[in-house]
């Protein structure tokens, strides 16, 4: 008995190690799909650009929060200690808020109640009252022009996955004469006619 308990510990940590493996995967994919250099394009016009900035900041806007609070945080960090630590504190509060939607994705109090706008614009708003108090507004400023004309970049240059991907399967099938297809086509039928 005492080994069928042992057994079952180590298949538990085993299925937590595939996880932690399968999550860190996952964050590599997601972070080498935000930065893939031959991902970016110029627009061919204005409107097409304003297409692509509106798309990546809706598809990537996990990914742009993250670049603005590092930022921010970077700009905080030399002198101003103490907001640094409340921005950290209440970026712990949004993370176990979100932890709660992917705990209970069914929960109407989390879904409609305590909706993802209202937190977010308590959350902003918290951040945005301790930074005046703490006379650090200039500091959220700096982290703004910084690192709103990154975002607005990289938003407005890269391209979708699907084309990235389409383009890749096109240069494929072109490496491919198209007599080559032919004959093979012409083999296989030949081949099951037999």
């Amino acid at each position: 008995m005492a080994s069928y308990g042992a057994m079952l510990r180590r298949s538990g940590l085993a299925r937590a190690t595939e996880a932690v493996a399968e999550r860190a995967h996952a964050t590599r994919k997601a972070i080498s799909r935000f930065a893939r250099p031959r991902a970016f394009a110029c627009p061919s016009d204005a409107e097409a650009a304003a297409v692509r900035a509106v798309r990546n900041v809706a598809y990537f806007r996990l990914h742009y929060a993250l670049v603005l609070w590092v930022i921010l945080l970077g700009t905080l960090a030399p002198s101003r200690r103490a907001s640094m630590l409340f921005l950290m504190a209440t970026s712990k509060v949004a993370l176990f808020y979100g932890g709660l939607l992917r705990a209970f994705p069914n929960s109407t109090l989390l879904r409609r109640i305590l909706d993802r706008r209202l937190v977010l614009a308590l959350f902003l708003s918290v951040i945005v009252v301790e930074l005046a108090l703490s006379d650090a507004i200039k500091h959220l400023l700096l982290a703004l022009a910084i690192g709103a004309p990154l975002v607005l970049l990289h938003a407005v240059f890269r391209v979708r996955d699907d084309l990235v991907a389409g383009e890749e399967a096109s240069s494929s099938s072109e490496a491919a004469p198209l007599s080559e297809k032919k004959e093979k086509e012409e083999a296989d039928l030949e081949s099951g006619s037999k």
